[in-house]
């Protein structure tokens, strides 16, 4: 295990951005080689906000798969002879360790199990799976490092239930969608990945904006509403009376009944 490992998971990096204040002798470095990017002007204060904390893995995930097969008591004692167990910061990489490594694992049919914590003795398990946070174990037979399995593929849930009918999927960005009775053309679109950008994103179909109080875990209110975590409506269009009958969702009329007054042509109208 390298020896600056906590330096890589907890060391915080420091970023130029618009609002990152770089130390002095940093900001008279960018005034001599690039003018145009200097600030016009500088505090007087220490910098702050130029290093962030950091959740950087990779590198401790690396040394568990490399150290698989291994005793786990001498995997454990390699991560802490870098450490001191006096400084919190250092210390914060065992906790890493414990989200990665269930140690209390118990074998049933052959499967690695994890304790719930469950039930009225508190005796329940479930299997460990490998796209769970824990991906790795310790075998309670033989006290060995254990790659967790993957448990085969996971099973992709539908978009779009079959029982449902106010949807009608037109590719892989476009859907015929009944609304409040009426059917409207959407066209949907990705979420942006950039940090900030979802604030501007407006759904049309939630009328709201995701970054919006009432929409708190809006992911979870696209997945819903579009069956993906990633995309939201950007715009709707009423559905012509053409379009309708080519999609086959012409609304049937209603028969009048005999002595039933003919409907104004307002309230008839339907599109």
């Amino acid at each position: 295990m390298r020896s600056d490992m906590f330096e890589v998971i907890i060391e915080r990096p420091r970023l130029g951005g618009s609002r990152s204040y770089l130390a002095k002798g940093r900001r008279g470095e960018i005034a001599r080689l690039h003018p145009d990017l200097a600030p016009s002007q500088e505090p007087m204060s220490i910098g702050r906000g130029s290093k962030h904390l950091n959740e950087n893995l990779a590198p401790l995930r690396r040394f568990l798969e490399r150290s698989v097969g291994r005793p786990w008591d001498a995997v454990r004692s390699e991560i802490c002879a870098h450490l001191a167990m006096r400084s919190a910061v250092q210390k914060h990489v065992l906790d890493h360790v414990k989200d990665m490594v269930e140690t209390n694992a118990v074998m049933i049919d052959g499967q690695p199990h994890y304790p719930t914590g469950e039930g009225p003795r508190r005796d329940r398990y479930r299997p460990i799976r490998g796209y769970r946070s824990w991906r790795f174990y310790v075998c309670p037979k033989t006290g060995l490092l254990k790659a967790a399995p993957d448990g085969g593929p996971r099973q992709k849930k539908k978009k779009y239930p079959s029982d449902r009918e106010d949807v009608r999927p037109l590719g892989e960005m476009r859907e015929a969608r009944r609304i409040d009775g009426v059917w409207y053309l959407v066209t949907l679109a990705e979420v942006p990945k950039a940090p900030g950008a979802v604030r501007e994103c407006y759904d049309v179909v939630l009328r709201a904006r995701l970054s919006e109080p009432g929409l708190f875990g809006w992911n979870s209110a696209l997945h819903e509403t579009y069956g993906a975590f990633d995309r939201y409506a950007v715009s709707k269009r009423q559905l012509s009376k053409r379009e309708l009958q080519a999609l086959g969702l012409a609304q049937r009329r209603q028969k009048r009944k005999e002595g039933q007054p003919k409907p104004s042509l307002l309230l008839s109208a339907d599109y």
